[in-house]
């Protein structure tokens, strides 16, 4: 009886070294080699090469970057931001690189009728193969002290938007599929405050989990059609930064854009860069009361950086 026991758990752990050593290969094959592969030739193949991609908040960071490369890939863009001067510019960028622009200039914190239908009408008669929805806003503080026009603001751009414009351009991306028999995608930007609670941005946190539950579900109901890729970052160098973040997790705009296409067709969900990935691990093991000590204390000090700039 005793042999046997031992036996057992001999293979047992046998059993847990090789599921060990796979979910480890797995993470290195999506985290350190897909992010070093050329992703234009893919994508042109898997959507359509001049094929349109919708992208908001597409004048600063993370959206500028999706749209840099996008463009270097051969894709037309349809770029919708509220500021006009920026939309030109990257306009006039990248018409350079022999692709076609189209902008759409709305402020996405008014979620009246009118600021969806110029996103639609720009949209309507071209070949949508991708949308982007990348636009977001946070702001840092204990529930209590957000004041109620700031809340809104975060409701209506970090779920109203993502919300609204995926089911708008949802028809537009099967359209595409119909006609051109390829694969049409969803990319909604969230946050990896939506997989784990965040004291200190709790609202963005919230938001964030709801552009994860509303993202994946949708590759299962058009699983035939549809990518999608529900992408959950943490820090990376744009304007949304307080200033405050640890060097050895901020990211590059434009490396968190690549990473995150390299897994658009490949993946569900993602955190993108491996830096990234490993924190969500960290967060997993650490104990939940540490950790939400630690992210309050830290959300706290990002807070009065956000105040000194009068955010």
């Amino acid at each position: 009886m005793t042999i046997n026991v031992f036996f057992l758990f001999q293979v047992l752990g046998a059993v847990l070294l090789i599921i060990l050593g796979v979910t480890i290969v797995r993470w290195l094959w999506k985290y350190m080699w897909l992010s070093r592969q050329l992703q234009g030739p893919r994508l042109a193949e898997r959507y359509g090469r001049g094929s349109w991609v919708l992208i908001t908040g597409a004048s600063d960071g993370l959206g500028k970057a999706f749209s840099q490369e996008l463009a270097q890939y051969g894709f037309n863009l349809i770029l919708v931001s509220r500021t006009q001067e920026k939309l030109r510019r990257l306009q006039a960028e990248l018409e350079r690189l022999g692709v076609q622009i189209r902008t759409v200039c709305v402020d996405l914190s008014d979620s009246a009728q009118h600021t969806y239908s110029s996103i639609t009408e720009a949209a309507q008669d071209v070949d949508l193969s991708i949308v982007i929805n990348c636009v977001g806003i946070t702001v840092h503080r204990r529930y209590g002290d957000i004041p109620a026009a700031t809340l809104r603001r975060l409701l209506s751009v970090n779920v109203n938007t993502t919300a609204i414009v995926t089911h708008t351009m949802l028809p537009l991306l099967l359209r595409h599929t119909m006609s051109t028999g390829r694969r049409c995608a969803f990319l909604n930007v969230g946050s990896i405050v939506g997989r784990f609670y965040w004291p200190g941005t709790q609202l963005y946190g919230a938001c964030k989990a709801f552009i994860d539950h509303l993202t994946i579900p949708l590759a299962y109901e058009y699983r035939k059609q549809l990518d999608v890729l529900s992408f959950q970052p943490t820090v990376m160098a744009t304007g949304m930064a307080a200033g405050t973040e640890p060097a050895a997790i901020t990211i590059s705009p434009q490396a968190a854009a690549h990473v995150a296409l390299s897994h658009l067709g490949r993946y569900n969900s993602s955190h993108g860069h491996w830096r990234h990935a490993m924190l969500a691990v960290l967060f997993t093991l650490l104990p939940g009361s540490l950790r939400n000590r630690i992210f309050l204390s830290k959300a706290l000090e990002m807070g009065e950086v956000e105040s000194g700039k009068g955010i």
